[in-house]
């Protein structure tokens, strides 16, 4: 029986091995044959109708936005992939961006995936698309959307080198009525105007910008001398002191907001 046995013990660990090894072949020869085929992964999605979108959300907007703005900043990085800038379609991004500000028009984080992240591509031609988006979403609110306007204007001057759309948003930014609005972003079209030479328009909107200032008397001291400095050295439209500077602006014509 004992012998029965030790044989039989045999016999079964020999048909596990074979099984083993014949799935191992297998696997092998599956592998060998289809190592070098690799799924079509697109980038980016298309971007869904509005009665789609509404029926995923499951009643939930808030929800479906956070899941998508989140998913938008990761498409073409999945599945152990790295997809450069350059490489998206950047008319598909704006589409995207548009979209989901339907579902979330206060959020700050599709403005600032546009701004910093997806501005960093290595083609420029593609930041007019979302300095196109970023224009249309602060453009319907600027007071609340000012810091976005700024960010618009690097965008324009800076990465695309189209002074005059910066000058056209710097001039939306300094019409902001917003009391608390930092007094630079009020000079951003005075420092546009003055590399294009037109030193009395630059001249003319850093008085509106000093105008506007709840309480010019009370801003830091380097900020008066600042003013002073821009009007006597480099602008040279203007030679005095600072308790003269409130009566010269006095004299100056108010600026027109478009360029």
């Amino acid at each position: 029986m004992i012998l029965r046995k030790k044989n039989f013990n045999k016999r079964n660990t020999l048909a596990t091995s074979l099984l083993i090894l014949l799935a191992l072949s297998l696997q092998a020869g599956f592998w060998y044959k289809t190592n070098h085929i690799k799924p079509q992964l697109g980038i980016m999605k298309q971007v869904p109708t509005l009665i789609e979108a509404k029926a995923m959300a499951f009643g939930d907007d808030q929800l479906y936005f956070r899941v998508q703005a989140l998913n938008l900043q990761f498409m073409g990085d999945s599945w152990g992939r790295s997809t450069p800038l350059k490489d998206y379609d950047y008319k598909l991004v704006y589409r995207w961006m548009s979209f989901l500000d339907q579902f979330d028009p206060k959020s700050s984080f599709l403005p600032s995936s546009a701004a910093y992240y997806y501005s960093k591509t290595q083609r420029p031609s593609d930041v007019t698309y979302l300095l196109d988006y970023l224009e249309e979403r602060s453009f319907k609110n600027p007071e609340d959307n000012w810091w976005w306007l700024s960010q618009s204007i690097y965008l324009a001057n800076s990465i695309l080198g189209d002074k005059q759309r910066a000058i056209k948003i710097a001039a939306v930014l300094r019409g902001v009525k917003k009391e608390d609005l930092p007094i630079w972003a009020r000079q951003m079209e005075a420092f546009l105007r003055e590399d294009l030479g037109e030193t009395e328009q630059a001249a003319d909107i850093m008085c509106d910008a000093i105008r506007n200032s709840k309480n010019f008397e009370d801003l830091p001291q380097h900020e008066i001398d600042f003013f002073i400095h821009f009007f006597n050295e480099r602008l040279k439209t203007w030679k005095g002191k600072e308790d003269e500077l409130i009566q010269y602006c006095a004299s100056r014509p108010a600026p027109v907001n478009t360029p």
